[in-house]
């Protein structure tokens, strides 16, 4: 007779085995912690030693008769890289001349201001850096430039009775706030200029009776607030898609629980709407507040819509606006992405819509509470949030058919980077390199990019007015490994624009790599980075990143800043500082890229008519740069290729735009041609005219 088990004995059986696995699993995580402690603990005695050394150094009777010597020596050092900086700085102004002409013209500009503020520069050590309109205050002091332009009850115009006015509907998911925050945040509402908005608040079973009360009297009390309560937690995605139930707008507004927007918040969104009907999605700038709401900082003064700064980081957010029956079709916020569900809710809802119905108020309208445990204060306190926002990035790929993948963006990871699939039909490039430099240079460039392009191959088209042939250049190459290398002769005098015409309709490769700097070194698989991005067909040009000898950001994407004046953003900022809102460090677009090296789709170049003739050298390029644009591509930057120049003949202008003469005709066709550049999108008018992204004192 066989022994049978009945159910529960199974399931006590199964509970053990679980409990023994559950019990080694438990022994072996103690065990590795107590490893991490120990290596810890190994690691603190040696901290501890070795800054017992540095003392028992810095005490010792050598170094202190040997410190007379070090100072002179470190100056030295300093000295030398000082003088390697300026080199390239004066190169980018021009000239000497050029520099002391700069330097004259503010002086006639600004006068006594511009005395006071040097004086205060030099009396703070470099920390205190005004700006015309500043005043005493540092260029970059942010709570004293938003105390001068905060937006009261007293200096906002209430909107016009006539015209559209859309009900916009403000959806607050709530999870056992900190109730004096909430009620803030509902005051900042009730305290909008605007008043055709309804409030709608879901409670995700917070189990708060202080706050069940607080939220039914707010209900009881105004008709055009509205309040549910959830039986279970189901995290913030649900409980915002039961705020979104309750809205009747026209457009929803997202506000988080401890937040605040401006007074004119909701005006401004709706003077927004009232002038573009068939908008779909508005964002705004933002900053960020301390607890006690008593100090502005971190002011984000975004671009408008930069589609590949977006897959980098959500942009969007805050403040996020949204057509509400828009939200409805895409189904709401998706669950499961707790942390980006509105990253990705933003994703979804842009697939639906064209490129002109997302509109930008270059305002900051909401304020961002930065707490423990929020990431306003630290993007680590919310690491699942990254990982999601990659999630939804990859999802957004797959979903509009681009073939790519998500991943953390370099020295950034709380940000993304997009790296794209590369077919093996644009997997060959004709490097085009237009330079009438000695041909050992040209070799050693030439071996220098074959050796670190990556998978990509490519063949070399030289155009120079140097006398030496393809076998010249190919010296010291590997013969079995060596690219295919052909020489077009043209004079010193032949423009660059035509060079580079020449030299494509001679290409073999879809993709074509524009070469007007003579480089000394590259990232590793620089080229097919490049390759990934430029044979997207939304793309027009892509660029790299652009360093010189001492190591800083020379050539980035052009900000056209002000009417007559283009910089290299960013320039002059050393690696690893990722500028602007990370914006020195994240693939974006831009209305034009540095000419220094350029990658295009060879059949793009050829079917708009390759590079014209309004203007010469290398304004041309950035010509043919804004001329895609206005067909609708994108010219994007990538930062994660890297080439490095050492000559300052090659830095990147200051004012690119100053190689138009003052009373030339080129200088005119410019103005006419590109009047909207004074107004660059990919800027921000709060931002100062000089493209330094400092602030703007003076709007």
């Amino acid at each position: 007779m066989t022994n049978q088990t009945t159910p529960l004995e199974d399931t006590r059986d199964l509970h053990d085995a679980s409990r023994e696995q559950l019990f080694a699993l438990l022994n072996e995580r103690t065990k590795e912690l107590g490893n991490v402690r120990d290596q810890l603990l190994k690691t603190q005695n040696e901290l501890l030693a070795t800054r017992k050394k540095i003392d028992e150094l810095h005490n010792s009777t050598s170094w202190k008769l040997t410190a007379i010597f070090r100072g002179p020596i470190m100056r030295l050092i300093n000295l030398k890289r000082t003088w390697g900086v300026l080199a390239f700085d004066v190169a980018s102004r021009g000239g000497w001349y050029a520099s002391v002409a700069e330097i004259f013209n503010e002086i006639r500009s600004y006068r006594l201001q511009y005395f006071r503020r040097l004086a205060r520069y030099i009396r703070s050590n470099g920390e205190n850096d005004p700006a015309p309109g500043s005043g005493e205050h540092d260029r970059n002091d942010y709570t004293a430039w938003f105390e001068r332009r905060r937006a009261t009850p007293s200096n906002v115009q209430a909107l016009a009775t006539y015209g559209q006015q859309p009900l916009i509907s403000i959806l607050v998911p709530a999870y056992k706030p900190p109730l004096e925050l909430l009620k803030l945040a509902v005051d900042s509402v009730m305290a909008q200029s605007y008043t055709r908005w309804e409030l709608c608040i879901a409670d995700d079973a917070s189990g708060d009776p202080a706050l069940e009360a607080y939220l039914n009297e707010l209900a009881s009390k105004n008709e055009n607030v509205h309040v549910v309560f959830r039986p279970i937690n189901g995290h913030i995605s649900a409980c915002t898609n039961s705020a979104l139930t309750l809205a009747s707008g026209d457009f929803i507004l997202l506000l988080d629980q401890d937040d605040l927007l401006s007074t004119d918040a909701l005006q401004r969104v709706a003077e927004c709407i009232r002038s573009r009907p068939d908008v779909a999605i508005i964002y705004s700038d933002e900053d960020r507040i301390n607890e006690d709401g008593s100090r502005h900082t971190s002011a984000y003064f975004k671009s408008d819509f930069n589609y590949d700064l977006f897959l980098g980081q959500n942009m969007v957010s805050h403040l996020g606006v949204f057509h509400r029956q828009l939200i409805v079709d895409i189904g709401g916020f998706r669950e499961g992405l707790e942390g980006s569900q509105d990253y990705d809710l933003a994703l979804r809802a842009m697939e639906r819509v064209q490129r002109n119905q997302i509109l930008h108020i270059p305002h900051v309208l909401y304020h961002w509470r930065a707490i423990k445990g929020s990431t306003a204060l630290d993007h680590s306190e919310k690491s699942y949030a990254s990982t999601a926002g990659r999630v939804a990035v990859r999802d957004h790929l797959q979903r509009t058919g681009q073939r790519g993948e998500a991943l953390p963006a370099p020295g950034l990871p709380f940000f993304n980077r997009v790296r794209y699939e590369l077919s093996p039909a644009d997997a060959l490039m004709s490097v085009i390199i237009s330079l009438d430099e000695p041909v050992e240079k040209l070799r050693t460039m030439m071996a220098e990019m074959w050796r670190t392009r990556g998978g990509v191959a490519c063949e070399f088209i030289v155009c120079s007015a140097g006398q030496f042939s393809s076998d010249d250049l190919l010296k010291g190459f590997d013969a079995d490994n060596a690219p295919e290398v052909s020489v077009i002769r043209t004079d010193r005098q032949t423009p660059l624009p035509e060079r580079h015409n020449a030299a494509v309709a001679q290409a073999r490769g879809p993709l074509c790599c524009l070469v007007s700097v003579l480089f000394t070194a590259m990232s590793q698989d620089w080229l097919e980075e490049l390759a990934r991005l430029a044979a997207q067909t939304r793309v027009g040009f892509a660029a790299p990143r652009i360093h010189n000898k001492p190591g800083l950001l020379d050539h980035g994407g052009v900000v056209f800043s002000d009417a007559m004046r283009a910089v290299y953003s960013h320039k002059g900022k050393p690696k690893g500082d990722h500028g602007y809102q990370g914006r020195a460090a994240l693939q974006q677009e831009f209305s034009a890229l540095s000419p220094a090296l350029l990658v295009v789709r060879r059949a793009l170049l050829t079917e708009t008519g390759g590079f014209g003739r309004d203007f010469s050298g290398k304004l041309a390029l950035i010509d043919k740069c804004l001329e895609l644009q206005r067909q609708g591509l994108a010219n994007v930057w990538l930062p994660y290729a890297d080439l490095m120049f050492t000559d300052p003949v090659y830095s990147g202008r200051t004012n690119i735009l100053t190689e138009l003469g003052l009373f030339s005709p080129e200088r005119k066709r410019w103005s006419t041609k590109w009047s909207e550049l004074q107004n660059d999108r990919f800027y921000n008018p709060n931002l100062s005219r000089q493209g330094d992204f400092s602030l703007n004192w003076q709007v």
